[in-house]
């Protein structure tokens, strides 16, 4: 139901937290798949390639730092397992009150887990702390409950 209500809000929401990811992972050197005039996405995704073979251990590494993405074979690839991609979806922390900014501070935790191995676990756990419920305003309760009511309101008539 909270879909339905929140689609057109929550979707550009969405997309503009994928761009704004994508930009921020490009700014910290990260290898950005996509199309830089569109800000590499204009979807929920962020594609990242990293070196031929390593896509899978990539994942490995920034699963023990609590960053969850999967690996991802790109077109140049051989096969998905020698996947030098990685594919960063946006939307659940979107529903968990992430912003734009939000993602510029993830690329910044993200770059050195990357780039040069190194462990932020407890970092990205401390910030994950302030994303644990999904913001609900009383407006949205309302329009919820207002909308329930002329739906039942309706169907008896």
């Amino acid at each position: 139901m909270e879909m339905v209500f929140f689609k057109d809000t929550y979707q550009l929401q969405v997309i503009s937290n994928a761009k704004a990811f994508a930009k921020a992972l490009k700014e910290q050197g990260l290898q950005v798949e996509g199309d830089p005039s569109h800000d590499y996405t204009q979807t929920h995704q962020v594609l990242l390639r990293v070196d031929q073979f390593q896509g899978p251990a990539i994942a490995k590494r920034l699963e023990e730092n609590n960053i969850i993405v999967n690996y991802q074979a790109l077109p140049t690839d051989l096969s998905f397992s020698a996947a030098s991609g990685l594919r960063l979806g946006v939307a659940e922390m979107t529903r968990f009150g992430m912003n734009a900014e939000h993602f510029k501070e993830l690329a910044g935790y993200m770059a050195p887990i990357i780039k040069e191995g190194k462990n932020l676990g407890k970092e990205i756990a401390a910030f994950r702390k302030n994303f644990l419920t999904m913001p609900v305003k009383q407006s949205w309760i309302i329009l919820i409950k207002e909308e329930v009511f002329c739906a039942r309101s309706t169907a008896s008539h």
